[in-house]
């Protein structure tokens, strides 16, 4: 994927700082040779994008354990952004601190900083070691990077290997994650739709009038076409108490792209509203 700017690098906004899991999504999709914008919370991305300061945003969407970003969904609702490519990161969550060869004491961890996504999916971790106190940060190489210039060994980061090699820390404990087989989903989004000609996948936002069989209609016409309903997770509609809409993600197997716009149109058509957030490819 270029940017359509292409006398220039693309731009990226994403949260966090270089050995952040944002920073390894952009390298995924993106490449190597990227100018980026690092953020603290994952609505100046959307604003990024949408003022045209970013060509493109990364935002996670879903990790396999911890689940669905809520945030990041509701912000897709609201922002006219469109999804332009996926792809999902291994997770593998290290305790780190500064090199013990720094200090003459013995290491004795007292607090851990990370990403409280990153909190949550160590979970068990602190269930075996309650004297230690979870601190949350913005994100977790950014926790990284505080850890090292501290100097301080009562104090340690959940983050990557790649931010424990980029601010020179020890790693103290490997693979911390409550399950081995961790992953976060992540999303590009662009303020217009990107062309293309043979997507495998497409998110939208649907609402359903009140009455029986709504959704049981919607999902019918997706069973009818023998595509993939990957997601399906309902949201508060701001506004009007106790309605909701509905995210769906939708995919099809390579060379079958006509059957997705087709099923899409169809559901555009039954919906009371539907707001199509992009036709894109998932990157491996």
């Amino acid at each position: 994927m270029t940017s359509s700017a292409s006398t220039r690098e693309t731009t990226v906004a994403f949260q966090g700082i270089p050995g952040s899991f944002s920073s390894m999504a952009a390298r995924a999709i993106f490449g190597n040779h990227i100018s980026s914008i690092h953020t603290q919370q994952f609505r100046e991305i959307f604003d990024c994008v949408a003022d045209d300061r970013a060509d493109f945003g990364v935002v996670p969407i879903e990790n396999a354990v911890a689940g669905s970003v809520h945030e990041n969904y509701d912000l897709l609702g609201q922002y006219s952004c469109a999804i332009v490519g996926e792809v999902q990161i291994p997770v593998q969550l290290h305790l780190m601190g500064v090199p013990a060869s720094e200090n003459g004491n013995s290491r004795k961890t007292l607090k851990v900083y990370s990403h409280p996504k990153a909190l949550e999916q160590c979970s068990l971790f602190f269930d075996h070691h309650p004297e230690i106190e979870a601190v949350v940060w913005s994100d977790t190489a950014g926790a990284a990077k505080h850890v090292s210039t501290t100097g301080d060994p009562a104090i340690a980061a959940i983050a990557s290997q790649e931010a424990a090699t980029l601010y020179g820390l020890q790693i103290i404990e490997r693979s911390l994650q409550n399950h081995p087989d961790n992953s976060t989903r992540f999303v590009a989004i662009s303020k217009q739709p990107q062309p293309e000609l043979h997507p495998t996948k497409c998110s939208l936002i649907v609402s359903l009038t009140h009455k029986p069989g709504s959704l049981y209609a919607i999902l019918g016409e997706i069973a009818q076409l023998g595509l993939n309903l990957t997601k399906l997770e309902s949201r508060p509609i701001l506004g009007a108490p106790f309605s909701y809409s509905f995210h769906m993600d939708i995919e099809c197997p390579e060379g079958a792209s006509e059957s997705l716009k087709a099923v899409v149109e169809r559901i555009s058509k039954t919906a009371e509203k539907a707001k199509i957030l992009g036709f894109y490819r998932q990157y491996r």
